[in-house]
């Protein structure tokens, strides 16, 4: 579950809800697995004119913080060369997104 921080303790927060690396906060979701990049991102939820949506210039409802992307090296093999052996490079693999490395600040509403 992701790392959940209060703006102003004991004030009313808008309706939240965590499934897996997806967050929620008054009905706009987020993926933070499909989100993630090599660098830090920031999400920002907002109450608009037109309703809660991501980013705009109403009020914060909730910011998400979703780490860079991480990589373990991993040991690749190439196809076989004239010489009859393969050559060894190493290479990076993404590791998947851990749910409670997401910080997910909310503010009060009204």
């Amino acid at each position: 579950m992701p790392q959940i921080i209060l703006k102003q303790p004991g004030q009313t927060v808008a309706d939240f809800s965590f499934s897996g690396t997806i967050v929620t906060v008054a009905g706009v979701s987020v993926d933070c697995a499909k989100r993630q990049l090599d660098v830090a991102l920031a999400v920002e939820i907002r109450s608009n004119t037109a309703g809660p949506s991501e980013g705009g210039n109403g009020a914060y409802l909730a910011q998400i913080s979703i780490p860079a992307r991480r990589y373990l090296p991993v040991e690749a093999i190439s196809a076989e060369h004239e010489s009859g052996m393969g050559q060894s490079h190493s290479m990076q693999e993404p590791i998947p997104l851990d749910p409670n490395a997401v910080q997910v600040t909310l503010w009060p509403t009204a």
